[in-house]
C-alpha cells in the first residue's frame, strides 16, 4: 500500500503500466548473483546475456528513475512522470551497486535527515515528508520492516557506511528487544516512532509470532551490523567492524560446511581502544578486526587449525 501509483489504478489490481524502481533494481542485483554463480559452476555461457540485462537495466535506473534536483530515484509513471514517492524501495540501489558514488551519497544522505528517513527507528517504508506517511506504521507507509533494513545495511555496507550501518542496526535490534521483553514475541513491522509512552511498538498492523524475516533482527542484523562479525566463506576470511564497548561475540559460529567457531571481543572503556579478540576455529581462517571511533585502525589475526 505504498502510495506510488497512478490515480485510477491500485497495485492490487494493477502493476499501472509503470516502471517499479524496486523491481528493477532488485533485478540488477539478480543478475550480479547470475553471473556470480555462472563463474563458480563453469556456466560462463550465460555471462555475456546477464551482464548485457544488468547493463542495460542499470542504464534505465540511471537515465530515466533518477530525479536530479530531488537526488533520488522515483518510479515511474506510464505517462513518463516521476511519482516523487519517496520509499524505502529506492534503496536497492544501493545492494545492487547501480547507483553512482555521487549518487549513492545523496540518497545516503535521506537516511540522517530527520524530516525523510531518520526518524527515531529506521528505516521508515515511507519518507516522513510524504502526507501519506503514518507515525503509526499504516503497513508500508512509515512502519519499519526487518527485510528493508537489512536490504539498507547490506548496501550501506557496500558503499563504505560502516558507522552509519551501524547506528541504524543498533536502533533496530534495541527497538526490536524491548518490545519483545514486553510483549515476548516478534512482529512482523515496527513503528518508525515512539507513542505518548515513549516506546516503539508493533505497526498497525502487524502480525505476531513472525520470525518469517523479523527474525533477521536477532541473527544476521545482530551478528553483521551490530557485533560487526561479516564472513567470506570462499576466501576462509571474516572482516569484524568493532563498535560495541560490552564484551560481545559468537561461540559455535558456524562458518561453511564444517566450520565452527570462537569469536569473543572483550570489554572496552573507548571507541579507540584497541580490543583483545579470541579466536578458535577447527577451520583455517583470517579474521581483519577494524576499531576506532577517531582514527581507524586494523589487524589480521590468522588462525590455521582448532584451539
Amino acid at each position: 500500500n505504498v502510495p506510488r501509483m497512478m490515480e485510477g489504478y491500485s497495485p492490487e489490481f494493477s502493476h499501472g503500466h509503470m516502471i517499479w524502481v524496486d523491481a528493477c533494481m532488485q533485478e540488477i542485483l539478480t543478475c550480479n548473483i547470475l553471473i556470480q554463480m555462472a563463474t563458480v559452476l563453469n556456466r560462463e555461457v550465460f555471462i555475456p546475456e546477464l551482464t548485457a540485462e544488468r547493463d542495460a537495466l542499470t542504464d534505465l535506473v540511471n537515465q530515466k528513475l533518477w530525479h536530479e534536483s530531488t537526488g533520488f530515484y522515483y518510479d515511474l509513471w506510464k505517462d513518463g512522470r516521476h511519482n516523487m514517492v519517496r520509499h524505502v524501495g529506492a534503496f536497492w540501489s544501493l545492494i545492487a551497486g547501480c547507483a553512482p558514488t555521487e549518487r549513492g551519497e545523496t540518497l545516503i544522505a535521506y537516511l540522517e535527515d530527520e524530516g525523510e528517513f531518520k526518524t527515531p527507528h529506521r528505516v521508515p517504508s515511507l519518507a516522513k515528508s510524504h502526507p501519506a506517511y503514518m507515525p503509526e506504521g499504516g503497513y508500508w507507509r512509515g512502519a519499519v520492516w526487518a527485510p528493508t533494513n537489512y536490504m539498507v545495511l547490506k548496501g550501506l555496507a557496500q558503499y563504505g557506511k560502516n558507522d552509519l550501518a551501524y547506528e541504524i542496526a543498533r536502533e533496530h535490534v534495541e527497538a526490536v528487544v524491548d518490545l519483545y521483553r514486553r510483549d515476548h514475541t516478534l512482529y512482523e513491522n515496527y513503528t518508525a516512532e515512539p507513542n505518548e509512552a515513549g516506546q516503539i511498538t508493533q505497526g498497525t498492523p502487524a502480525k505476531k509470532d513472525f520470525v518469517g524475516w523479523t527474525g533477521l533482527s536477532a541473527i544476521s542484523i545482530l551478528f553483521e551490523f551490530v557485533f560487526g562479525i561479516r564472513p567470506d566463506v570462499v576466501q576462509n576470511r571474516i572482516t569484524w567492524h568493532v563498535n560495541l564497548l560490552e564484551e560481545h561475540g559468537v561461540k559455535q559460529y558456524p562458518f561453511g560446511d564444517q566450520g565452527e567457531l570462537t569469536l569473543i571481543c572483550g570489554k572496552r572503556t573507548h571507541g579507540d581502544e584497541k580490543p583483545e579478540i579470541t579466536v578458535k576455529s577447527n577451520v583455517p581462517v583470517t579474521v581483519e578486526v577494524i576499531w576506532g571511533e577517531t582514527n581507524k585502525q586494523s589487524m589480521l589475526i590468522s588462525v590455521a587449525s582448532f584451539e
